[in-house]
């Protein structure tokens, strides 16, 4: 990673389905309310990005497809990291090390993998030398079989075909890998339950006492 920001970045990862898009605005929104500095939110745009779109059904369709669909998402998530204005910290709706746990799923579930694979995974690394020091990653853990069924529940075209299997493979590999890529990286880890939802409240209150206290706002009786 490049030399650590004078921000702190946060990262929210955890499986499809988890609800990360909900939580978002409501926890930055709690940030900037107990924060001496501001906050913004940076999110993944794929109900609008077409692109996006027609790779992810690909890859739905034909698991083949999976490095097309997944080196778009990391050139994306990449970009959208560089020249972040420094007068601001960040929540971000995934970050590179999505890119990692994905790759390892993927890696797991291809009967031989080939090259290509491979050099996508040392290609996420390569990216992560430029990646903004991520502050601290809060995983929300679910039960994959609630997470399916929320993705049944919203409906999207590009998710159909994804299998309640292929979450709990997801699931086991952020079990799994996301420790290690967080220590490696020298982020913070912050798992947190969200079967059945959690309080945004609460979890932005722990971010700004476990992570930056140095901005922490929070008067004694809501710390």
């Amino acid at each position: 990673m490049s030399q650590a920001p004078h921000f702190n970045l946060i990262a929210v990862e955890g499986n499809i389905g988890v609800g990360k898009s909900t939580l978002l605005p409501k926890l930055v929104e709690q940030l900037n309310g107990h924060s001496t500095q501001p906050w913004q939110l940076i999110i993944e745009d794929v109900d609008t990005d077409s692109e996006f779109q027609r790779l992810l059904k690909a890859f739905t369709v034909d698991p083949t497809k999976r490095i097309e669909f997944q080196r778009y998402i990391t050139n994306k998530r990449a970009e959208i990291c560089q020249n972040l204005n420094p007068e601001f910290h960040y929540v971000i709706e995934r970050s590179l090390f999505s890119d990692l746990v994905f790759c390892q799923a993927n890696l797991a579930e291809a009967c031989r993998p080939d090259g290509k694979d491979l050099d996508y995974y040392y290609d996420i690394q390569d990216k992560l030398n430029d990646y903004p020091q991520v502050s601290a990653v809060i995983y929300l853990k679910s039960d994959p079989v609630i997470s399916y069924t929320r993705m049944l529940e919203r409906a999207r075209d590009a998710e159909a075909g994804t299998s309640q299997e292929y979450l709990q493979l997801i699931s086991d590999c952020h079990d799994t890998f996301l420790p290690h890529i967080c220590r490696r990286y020298n982020t913070q880890l912050i798992t947190q339950e969200w079967t059945d939802f959690g309080c945004h409240e609460m979890l932005a209150r722990r971010i700004l006492t476990d992570v930056c206290p140095d901005i922490s706002a929070l008067v004694a009786d809501i710390a």
